[in-house]
């Protein structure tokens, strides 16, 4: 079982050895734990923190790290400890599929003495860990972007999706707002009446034309973050009926069950029942979007069991275990 259902919060000191520090950095937000280890399925919480958005694409690499750095030292005061510093840290960090970028971020952990040991990993690798038995499995993820990763029982592995915007990013917040853009869009050039989601999407932005919508978005400093914050918006239309909505979250659906399908493909899951663990915001939030997504993995003849990781942080402490190093998690020494 993943081990978030095995942590509780504590105020006691422990011993360094016994402690892992855990961080999810992203598009929206970037969270740490700083966990005493009580064996290798349980582990007791003694400081937490949340600060900025650290996706080193989006936000550029000295400001990811100082959004790491602010939410440890958050964390790590919180915990009330004499000594802060952890035996093993697991950082998960969108981007760090790259080992450029990765080596990057260990060089950063070494340089401020982050831990004992340093384990990079990309963002979807806690949400295997997290959500599936032996983190094999499928992880899928929609967020502000989306990616999905699959793992045999042979250790066969295969990441999927990730291009980023420009490229990919399909079934994502980002795609999901941009298509809603798109309709309110297309609603002002027909003059039809501002009805339903365009109504809601030129409100949200206040504009009243095509002008004023291209100039509000193209003149945001972080556009793709904007776009992206209107997914919700988009599930509470759907959630209320609205056609326009639910055609959208249903295409999304359609094209996370054809990332997912693909990724089990890879590494031969495809033809048999396989767990499928889901996280991000956009997939946590919307009840249509999980139930679509199981209509069209059933369209696919996939069995999945899916399982919904609402805290990612839960799977860095499970890969801290020793029992993926060299082949899930790389540990550097920091010291």
């Amino acid at each position: 079982m993943p081990p978030a259902k095995d942590i509780e919060p504590s105020n006691s000191e422990s011993p360094r050895r016994d402690r892992i520090l855990a961080v999810d950095t992203g598009g929206t937000k970037t969270a740490a734990w700083l966990v005493e280890s009580i064996d290798a399925d349980s582990h007791r919480l003694l400081g937490e923190a949340r600060t900025s958005a650290g996706n080193p694409l989006s936000v550029g690499f000295d400001q990811a790290t100082q959004a790491i750095h602010e939410a440890i030292t958050i964390a790590g005061k919180n915990a009330q400890l004499l000594d802060q510093r952890a035996a093993r840290a697991v950082l998960s960090i969108a981007g760090a599929a790259n080992p450029d970028m990765a080596n990057r971020f260990i060089a950063w952990a070494r340089s401020i003495r982050l831990a004992d040991r340093v384990a990079v990993v990309s963002d979807v690798l806690p949400i295997l860990a997290a959500g599936t038995p032996d983190c094999c499995g499928v992880a899928l993820i929609s967020g502000t972007g989306s990616s999905a990763f699959a793992r045999a029982a042979d250790g066969h592995a295969k990441r999927c999706g990730g291009w980023g915007y420009l490229l990919g990013d399909e079934g994502s917040g980002y795609a999901i707002g941009r298509a809603a853009l798109q309709h309110a869009l297309r609603a002002l050039e027909e003059g039809t009446p501002r009805l339903g989601l365009a109504e809601a999407v030129l409100s949200t932005l206040a504009v009243n034309s095509v002008t004023e919508l291209t100039r509000a978005i193209y003149g945001n400093a972080d556009a793709r973050r904007a776009i992206a914050a209107l997914a919700p918006l988009v599930s509470a239309a759907a959630d209320h009926g609205d056609p326009d909505a639910l055609g959208i979250i249903d295409g999304a659906a359609v094209d996370l069950a054809q990332l997912a399908a693909r990724t089990a493909q890879a590494v031969g899951l495809a033809n048999a029942g396989f767990p499928l663990a889901i996280s991000g915001g956009v997939l946590m939030n919307s009840n249509r979007l999980q139930d679509q997504l199981r209509a069209e993995l059933a369209k696919l003849n996939l069995e999945c069991a899916i399982n919904i990781v609402r805290e990612p942080l839960a799977g860095c402490v499970r890969l801290a275990d020793p029992k993926y190093a060299d082949t899930l998690v790389t540990w550097h020494s920091s010291i």
